[in-house]
């Protein structure tokens, strides 16, 4: 009767070392499991009832969703903020209004400043001599004499005068309110009646009426100023087909002026060269006032 709860309290303990055997070998997996984790992302995680416990899943639910709600918000406002910026209707009818009139402003000071510039040729300078007298006297020296005391004269009167060279690059495209290039005749002994001026403009002017009127004006006031008699058979293809007529904007009236003969007009050209100034000026008084010729 004693030896069936002997054998009873045998088996319950058999089943109590196999139940400890089993706990231990799932400690030693569960360790070793932890630490290959370790291994791998250098920090043991908190154990999952600990977890739970710090963030409840429907706590860990909301932090997820306002981490993504925030990420959302950040990209963008980034978007917004790169994005380009276009402006509205008004501002650009705006822009185009101020464009526009920037546009007329400068158009109208470079037309402004046309109607008061005058170009005036020095014939020959920078180029060749010109004509030469025996004693060594040149046309471009006469002509530069000429052409700065015009220059003086007319700036003096307010108006932007420019000096330019026989073949100066600036006749490229050249606008302004008239043109004149300055000459003089030959000094050679061609008989007694090689004496006198000429002026001539372009044959296929693009301003005839405003280039006839030039011409005119520079005919009526230098030949009053100087005594000097027109010499109107004389003007030669190379005044009325003179290469800055075809260099210079067609709208700028032009004209080209032979003030007299070296040789018997001598004493005026060299001697009297604010006299031949004077009637030039004068003449182009008369073109750029509408006066009548």
């Amino acid at each position: 009767m004693k030896r069936a709860p002997t054998r009873k309290r045998a088996k319950d303990q058999r089943v109590q070392r196999s139940n400890i055997r089993r706990t231990q070998a799932a400690g030693k997996s569960r360790a070793r499991a932890q630490s290959r984790r370790v291994a791998i992302t250098g920090a043991a995680p908190a154990p999952a009832h600990e977890t739970a416990a710090i963030f409840p899943r429907a706590a860990r639910r909301r932090l997820i969703g306002l981490a993504l709600a925030m990420a959302l918000t950040g990209a963008a406002i980034i978007a917004l903020r790169d994005a380009p910026r276009w402006p509205s209707a008004d501002a650009q009818a705006q822009a185009a209004a101020d464009a526009a009139w920037r546009e007329a402003t400068r158009s109208a000071a470079v037309a402004a400043q046309d109607a008061v510039r005058i170009g005036i040729v020095s014939g020959h300078r920078g180029h060749d001599s010109g004509a030469v007298c025996d004693d060594g006297l040149t046309e471009a020296a006469l002509n530069f004499a000429h052409a700065t005391r015009v220059a003086e004269v007319l700036r003096a009167e307010g108006y932007i005068v420019d000096v330019l060279d026989e073949f100066d690059p600036r006749l490229r495209g050249y606008r302004a309110r008239a043109l004149l290039s300055i000459h003089a005749d030959s000094c050679a002994r061609i008989n007694d009646f090689a004496t006198g001026f000429k002026v001539a403009r372009a044959a296929h002017s693009r301003v005839p009426d405003e280039a006839d009127r030039l011409v005119a004006c520079l005919t009526a006031r230098y030949g009053a100023r100087t005594g000097l008699r027109f010499h109107a058979n004389t003007v030669t293809r190379d005044m009325t087909q003179y290469h800055a007529f075809d260099e210079i904007a067609p709208e700028t009236p032009a004209a080209i002026i032979e003030t007299g003969f070296m040789d018997l007009d001598r004493q005026l050209l060299e001697g009297r060269p604010q006299v031949v100034a004077q009637g030039i000026v004068e003449g182009m008084l008369c073109f750029l006032r509408g006066e009548t010729p």
